[in-house]
């Protein structure tokens, strides 16, 4: 038993020692997650609405966490300055509550496609 005891310790001790603070990281990946199901053609518009509102929870969680991480603030890297610098794209749930929109069209927006945008261009075919 003693030993059972002794090997659950160092595994525990093993992972905890090589935990990195990649909340941005996660973040990123999270936001990618969801901007992936924004622009899945291979989902009907009812599927899509379920599943950008689940990866708007989880989203809207991982940014909570981003914010409120005190290691990024002590010590930014530049992965964490510029993320903070496009606060509109990195934290995508904070910024569309804050212009009233849903996500996909403040998304949208942000990367330059707007309906002005979208008419203006022409379909060539090479």
């Amino acid at each position: 038993m003693g030993k059972k005891i002794m090997f659950t310790l160092m595994f525990l001790a093993s992972m905890l020692s090589g935990v990195e603070a990649a909340t941005i990281k996660n973040l990123e990946r999270t936001r990618a997650n969801t901007v992936a199901v924004i622009l899945d053609m291979n989902i009907n518009p009812n599927q899509r609405i379920q599943k950008v509102e689940k990866a708007r929870l989880k989203l809207l969680d991982m940014e909570r966490i981003t914010i409120n991480d005190g290691k990024i603030s002590k010590n930014p890297s530049q992965y964490a300055v510029k993320a903070f610098e496009n606060f509109d794209l990195t934290f995508l749930v904070h910024s569309s509550l804050e212009k009233d929109k849903p996500i996909a069209v403040h998304w949208l927006e942000e990367v330059g496609f707007t309906t002005s945008n979208l008419k203006r261009t022409k379909a060539i075919r090479k």
